[in-house]
């Protein structure tokens, strides 16, 4: 539905507003001419009123072919092919109506007053639709420049969102807990492996708490802290946590979602490498695939092994920045299969990404 009717205030707005246009026209034909301002009126007025609903339509051709995105000569040929069809159905309806007048009253040249002004008001009638036509594409580049900011203001408190998620995981009690506990154990008797675990910690706290100043990291970053993460849980799993990188060299320096890694491996490890008595391995995969950042997070899974309460957040957070970034381009999936989960992650490479991250 065009934007002016869907409701009855723009209705009244746009029949006032062409009426009073109407009426203007049809005093500037009386003074150009030497027929009677009440004769153009009764002649000219219900055709301008009738002319609006045939050029508002333009507004689908105009959705149709937007600027930008279509060629100059398609553009030029479609919008004349429409002015056209506008002018002829126009012409067509006011020689019949002038007609009807003729016949309704005889001694006023009806017919002979609408030949007379045929050249002035396919002129009107043309100037009229290239002004609509240039307002409904300024309401599509109002419309488009909105969305934008919508986007960009979405993907803000998204990320404002995560990093306060990450800062609450970062910082939970049980998490802290946990590895004071761990450093607890280690610090007497292996004071090297204490400092080792304490340069993890801050190197972990500060990427996580700090990484809001920036709209993205590297590959580089993220693996780099999702490291320092199972270095953390590796001195208090021992033997349990086994993890196995693959990650391609070229891939480094792509740009991604800061924290995108975390909440994926945080779950591994919460659901999955905790609920199995004997661990396993985390795996951790990082490749092009033609054209693509292909990430995979694969990690063990004990169905009769103790279960982790969790709300599902994560999974679904990452989905959802994924989406808002890169406008539907990202694709994240999971795989549960007998005794292991997967996660992947489908990311445009930064020569293919047309959407929100070069903004």
């Amino acid at each position: 539905m065009h934007p002016l009717f869907n409701t009855s205030k723009k209705l009244l707005i746009l029949s006032v507003s062409w009426s009073v246009l109407a009426a203007s026209i049809c005093g500037l034909i009386s003074a150009i001419t030497d027929y009677s301002l009440l004769h153009t009126f009764i002649l000219f007025a219900p055709l301008y009123l009738l002319c609006v609903l045939f050029i508002l339509p333009n507004f689908y051709v105009c959705r149709g072919l937007p600027l930008g995105q279509t060629e100059i000569l398609l553009l030029a040929v479609s919008q004349l092919l429409t002015v056209m069809v506008v002018v002829v159905a126009w012409m067509l309806i006011g020689q019949s109506y002038a007609n009807y007048l003729e016949g309704a009253s005889g001694d006023i040249p009806w017919r002979a007053m609408f030949t007379d002004t045929l050249f002035v008001n396919l002129t009107l009638i043309a100037i009229q639709y290239e002004i609509i036509v240039l307002i409904h594409y300024l309401f599509f580049a109002l419309e488009k420049s909105k969305d934008l900011e919508r986007v960009a203001l979405e993907q803000k408190l998204l990320i404002s969102q995560a990093e306060l998620q990450s800062l609450k995981a970062t910082v939970h009690p049980h998490f802290l807990f946990n590895a004071l506990n761990t450093l607890s154990s280690i610090a007497l008797s292996e004071p090297e492996k204490a400092h080792r675990f304490c340069l993890l910690m801050a190197e972990f706290l500060r990427y996580s708490v700090g990484y809001n100043k920036k709209e993205s990291a590297t590959m580089r970053e993220e693996l780099e802290h999702i490291r320092n993460y199972l270095g953390i849980e590796r001195e208090r799993f021992g033997k349990r946590l086994q993890t196995r990188f693959d990650v391609d060299d070229s891939v480094l320096s792509q740009p991604v979602p800061p924290l995108i890694l975390f909440p994926i491996i945080e779950n591994a490890i919460k659901h999955g490498i905790d609920s199995c008595l004997e661990g396993g391995v985390l795996s951790v995969e990082v490749k092009d695939r033609q054209d693509t950042l292909f990430i995979q997070v694969t990690n063990p899974v004990d169905e009769l092994g103790k279960k982790k309460k969790g709300e599902g957040h994560g999974l679904s957070s990452v989905e959802r920045r994924l989406e808002v970034r890169y406008d539907k381009e990202a694709l994240l999936k999971t795989i549960k299969e007998s005794g292991k989960f997967t996660v992947q992650i489908y990311i445009p490479l930064q020569d293919r990404i047309v959407g929100n991250l070069s903004q």
